[in-house]
């Protein structure tokens, strides 16, 4: 190894460099959708690949015996840690110091014009440190808004550089090696990159594994759970309604004649309907209560220790609520009315039958004529119009 190293060990570097950055953008580039790519990614693909010749310059200057009159390599480390800066922000959507850091960026770079070499290193690590500082702030505070390990990765890196960089200094000036100062620099700048590479990778899997989950779980149109999210949703309050013999309500949403809107004003305004309706029952529900999409027009909402006739009242409000208000769509008024079916069970509850009992109910109230209500429990099921002109208690 020894015999190996010191003839080729930029060519060793350089290899290692080009392949991680290869191996990176290879996989963004696989793992990015064209509609929807990962928050940063254009900032993060520029920092990369000048990173990337940033190191091929440093490369061929330490295996050259030609010095150079500007310190190339300094001044991409100013930049590139500037421009990951950026980068972190743009993928946080924060966009404060910017312009106050560009500006130093830019003194720091012009700076090497007409500086020592000593005094070059000291504003090059410097500027690069404070950079760094910023990177880890954004980046820790994106990890902890998300959690999300790989931008809490980006962030140590930036910790290690601003930790490094007094060591660097003491190296220079305490010591007298400038060699080995400015090889710590360059090295804590290596390992930074290799972390910020991986980091970013891993934030990108994450990110892309939750969205996995989301489509998994989530309806796309109204952003509330659809029936599988449902039921993961409400698996620790079954456990605990059996565990307490609590009661559990749920209530079938319909809306009535969705296919009359389609055809009279076009499927993207029925979409706009069904969006605005489950507007309206995720704000008049509770914190505990959980509403899902689970048909086209069709909605759940499951109440957690609440009894039939306050399930049943809160049903009303609803119905009451989307009939006298009528949804505004491109200026057109269109009056829209639901159906609702209320079912209740206590202890052990089975939320598949829940929910064939809130939807047997629910079509007894669109054959009753619609807009109205109609509760099931395990006893006479009534019908309750919205005049309260008449009960019926048929059994089912």
């Amino acid at each position: 190894m020894e015999q190996i190293f010191p003839e080729n060990w930029a060519y060793m570097h350089y290899g290692l460099i080009l392949s991680l950055t290869c191996a990176q953008m290879l996989v963004v580039y696989f793992l990015s959708d064209s509609s929807n790519p990962p928050a940063g990614l254009g900032l993060f693909t520029v920092y990369f690949m000048a990173a990337l010749l940033g190191w091929i310059a440093f490369t061929l200057r330490e295996g050259s015996s030609t010095t150079l009159a500007i310190d190339v390599p300094s001044v991409a480390a100013i930049i590139n840690a500037y421009i990951l800066f950026l980068a972190s922000g743009q993928r946080a959507g924060l966009t404060g110091g910017r312009y106050l850091l560009g500006a130093i960026c830019l003194i720091a770079s012009l700076s090497v014009f007409f500086l020592k070499p000593h005094d070059t290193f000291l504003v090059h690590t410097a500027s690069t440190a404070l950079f760094f500082a910023g990177v880890s702030i954004v980046s820790g505070w994106r990890a902890l808004q998300h959690s999300n390990i790989g931008d809490g990765m980006i962030a140590f890196a930036g910790i290690l550089v601003v930790v490094g960089t007094p060591l660097a200094y003491y190296r220079l000036l305490a010591a007298s090696d400038p060699a080995g100062a400015q090889a710590l620099a360059f090295g804590l700048y290596g390992a930074a990159y290799a972390l910020v590479a991986i980091g970013f990778l891993a934030s990108v899997l994450l990110e892309y594994q939750q969205h996995l989950s989301h489509l998994a779980t989530e309806d796309p149109l109204t952003h509330l759970l659809n029936r599988r999210g449902l039921g993961d949703a409400l698996h620790i309050t079954l456990a605990s309604a059996a565990r307490h013999s609590q009661p559990m309500s749920a209530v079938m949403v319909d809306v009535d004649h969705l296919k009359k809107i389609n055809d009279s004003f076009g499927h993207e305004v029925g979409d706009q309907v069904i969006q605005q309706v489950s507007r309206v029952l995720d704000r008049m529900c509770r914190g505990s209560d959980v509403v899902a999409r689970t048909g086209g027009d069709e909605f759940m909402l499951v109440l957690p220790n609440t009894e039939l006739p306050d399930a049943r009242s809160l049903a009303e409000r609803i119905r009451t609520e989307i009939a006298e208000r009528p949804i505004v769509v491109d200026q057109q008024r269109i009056h829209v009315t639901i159906s609702l079916g209320v079912a209740s069970a206590r202890g052990q509850i089975d939320l598949d039958e829940l929910y064939q009992e809130a939807d047997r109910a629910m079509y007894l109230a669109k054959r009753g004529g619609r807009n109205r209500v109609a509760s099931v429990e395990h006893k006479p099921v009534q019908l309750r119009t919205k005049n309260n002109l008449s009960d019926s208690s048929p059994t089912l």
